[in-house]
């Protein structure tokens, strides 16, 4: 019987939650969403701050809230502030909302497919220690959510990006730079590649 990590489960659930902020940009006007994301982004900050000035309430918090967080984060600053910032910085920068809004649902859905699908049927590695399982999963789950935004060929494109920068290894946390990097590669491609369906 196939088992899924149940903290990965765990921590790709609170991954979802960048749902909110996801289709707030699609829906609600943006600078309501550059307000929200910035207080977002400094209530998790005094609350990274809080954690290692009081090592109770890290030690509270770590042991209560065990699975949200990676083992390795328990303490260093968590990803969380890493996918506010990127996201903000992302939709500050890209103006073309349909990329921004791609990128954005290729972190959502294709990297946490990518972590689940990896940690639970990955056999196979790629030179950067992901699995090619996981990598093919993201790449399906964007080449999905692409096509009810783009051509295919572009989707198609699309998803290719997003994979390649998924399962790259990155200094920062990767769930910043993926949203950065994948709006910025999808801007560049639509200069060369029709994507409005």
């Amino acid at each position: 019987m196939i088992s899924v990590p149940k903290d990965e489960i765990k921590r790709k659930g609170v991954h979802l939650l960048t749902l909110i902020y996801v289709f707030g940009y699609w829906c609600l006007p943006k600078n309501f969403i550059v307000n929200g994301l910035t207080a977002a982004v400094i209530i998790v900050a005094l609350f990274e701050y809080a954690r290692f000035k009081f090592p109770k309430f890290n030690n509270f918090f770590k042991n209560n809230f065990k699975g949200f967080y990676r083992p390795e984060e328990a303490n260093k600053i968590s990803g969380l502030i890493w996918t506010l910032s990127g996201a903000l910085l992302t939709i500050l920068i890209f103006p073309n909302k349909y990329m921004v809004f791609a990128s954005l649902l290729y972190l959502s859905f294709g990297d946490a497919v990518a972590a689940l699908v990896g940690k639970t049927f990955g056999k196979h590695k790629t030179f950067v220690g992901k699995t090619f399982e996981g990598s093919l999963a993201c790449f399906v789950v964007c080449f999905i959510l692409g096509l009810f935004l783009f051509k295919w060929q572009f989707a198609f494109a699309g998803a290719i990006i997003a994979t390649l920068v998924e399962a790259a290894t990155w200094k920062l946390n990767d769930n910043f730079w993926m949203q950065l990097i994948n709006t910025g590669a999808l801007t560049l491609l639509s200069s060369f590649i029709a994507w409005a369906k």
